[in-house]
């Protein structure tokens, strides 16, 4: 994908998404409206990205694998609720 650069007049901010990701609560307000939506696979989507950013520290809280947390948010994983709130529950504590 070729890098494309931008009019020097242009009033651009640098977008850096690893710092929404480390902000619970806006991430908490997107998993919230994602759930009032009932958009499961916006859910998971968010979730997953925010565990990308922070995956080792949550997997260790929750006494987990990384690789039992990546697998559970995985296109072919089929978590059950208890364990998206273990995972969820020890992003936050």
């Amino acid at each position: 994908m070729p890098t494309l650069k931008a009019n020097k007049k242009a009033n651009l901010q640098k977008h850096e998404p690893d710092q929404f990701f480390k902000n619970f609560d806006k991430v908490g307000a997107a998993l919230l409206e994602s759930l009032i939506e009932n958009d499961t696979e916006a859910f998971i989507e968010i979730l997953d990205t925010y565990l990308q950013v922070n995956r080792a520290q949550v997997a260790k809280k929750a006494k987990m694998s990384r690789s039992t947390v990546q697998h559970a948010l995985s296109k072919k994983g089929n978590p059950t609720l208890k364990t998206i709130a273990r995972i969820v529950h020890e992003s936050v504590i």
